[in-house]
């Protein structure tokens, strides 16, 4: 630790507004350590592909946030340093527990290779369904939360629930549900409520032409193309719910703990349940890491910042100042996070009983550009989920031997 003594100069690249959120936090870190962090930020769609040709070319950060969904493209080439000394080593972490005995044991496992972690987790975010809590009332229907307590929060009452809360013509309609674009975190949590999945635990076989993946996927459209319970047909494309939601023309809609930042400043009185099971409650959490890249200028300043980032003051700090939801277990279950709005904010603990690991492989960009486009092709009425899972099944079993 005589090296940590020295003044340092790290870089942490992040993306998007998280510049801010960080600032505050590495405000606090400095105050206590003898490094200086700088933070340097890009715009999300862009972020990824300028960090890995960063890299590629060895203009390395110190720090790097990478989300779930890229971390094979970085892993893959040998980019990410291996953790396992600096877990190991770490003061109250235990690398032999689930989650080290500090983060969600899902979302720790999703960032290793071969048993060993490249990354460590930040930030949960299971999926939920909002509701208008005046609305509910107003028209004297049962609130989602109310089935979720007497468990006949199922998808048919689902269906019943959204069909009863439509209202009105033209600008004035009030519909029932809708959510954002469809991408595969909208659809998998369905396919787990349903007990399918789209591979099989070791990722050795495409699982999504079998009956309860295709039931659940065509469940998920007919909420739009048969019960036409909202304005949007589900692309991944399509605008979000959030304007309708916010307006008050919307009863129900898809929410993560992403939804509180972006419901801030709304009139709109709101809770959160579980999303509906079918045979079982069950739901997605993903989320971004913190990574040292291989050959970092500073890795063991870098490590000293990430650990101060991922204790639990420094998840608590985040969850105060903007963070979503965090990847340490006894933040999310303090007041840092149990807050409202909205209504019932434990039901994300409840969700998080339930999560499921994500469905990425190796090649994941290939297989998200073949997902994407067949489940677009369902949302317009040109295939059914059968005919696009069978479609996803063929494309997809030879990226899995790669």
């Amino acid at each position: 630790d005589d090296a940590m003594a020295e003044p340092t100069e790290i870089e942490f690249t992040v993306w998007g507004s998280w510049d801010a959120t960080y600032g505050l936090l590495m405000d606090e870190y400095t105050k206590t350590s003898n490094t200086t962090v700088t933070i340097i930020s890009a715009p999300f769609g862009q972020y990824h592909d300028r960090l890995l040709t960063r890299f590629a070319s060895g203009d390395l950060p110190d720090v790097g946030m990478i989300v779930d969904f890229d971390f094979a493209r970085f892993q893959n080439r040998g980019f990410l340093t291996d953790l396992t000394h600096y877990v190991e080593a770490h003061p109250t972490w235990d690398i032999n527990e689930p989650g080290y005995g500090h983060f969600y044991d899902v979302i720790t496992d999703f960032f290793k290779s071969e048993g060993k972690p490249y990354a460590i987790p930040a930030e949960v975010n299971p999926m939920g369904i909002g509701y208008n809590i005046d609305m509910f009332e107003e028209f004297g229907v049962t609130t989602p939360y109310e089935h979720f307590q007497n468990d006949t929060w199922t998808w048919d009452t689902f269906v019943e629930t959204a069909k009863e809360m439509m209202r009105g013509e033209g600008d004035e309609k009030i519909w029932g549900w809708t959510n954002g674009p469809v991408r595969i975190w909208n659809i998998v949590n369905r396919i787990w409520q349903n007990g399918g999945n789209i591979f099989n635990e070791d990722k050795t076989e495409v699982l999504v032409d079998q009956e309860a993946a295709v039931e659940a996927i065509q469940w998920k459209f007919d909420l739009y193309l048969v019960h036409e319970l909202g304005p949007a047909n589900l692309r991944s494309a399509d605008a979000g719910a959030g304007g309708l939601f916010d307006q008050g023309r919307l009863a129900l809609r898809d929410v993560g703990t992403w939804t509180r930042k972006g419901m801030e400043g709304s009139d709109i009185n709101w809770g959160v349940v579980p999303q509906p099971k079918s045979v079982q409650y069950a739901t997605w959490t993903g989320g971004f890491s913190y990574t040292i890249p291989v050959g970092a200028p500073n890795p063991d300043a870098a490590w000293d910042m990430i650990q101060y980032t991922a204790s639990l003051e420094g998840a608590q700090f985040l969850l105060r100042n903007g963070h979503a939801g965090s990847s340490v277990k006894a933040a999310m279950e303090s007041d840092s996070f149990l807050f409202e709005p909205p209504a019932h904010p434990e039901s994300f603990l409840f969700m998080m009983d339930t999560v499921h690991p994500q469905p990425f492989i190796r090649r994941n960009q290939e297989f998200l550009e073949i997902w994407d486009r067949e489940m677009d092709l369902i949302a317009i009425g040109e295939k059914s989920a059968e005919e696009a899972a069978i479609q996803i099944k063929t494309e997809t079993e030879p990226l899995l031997e790669a």
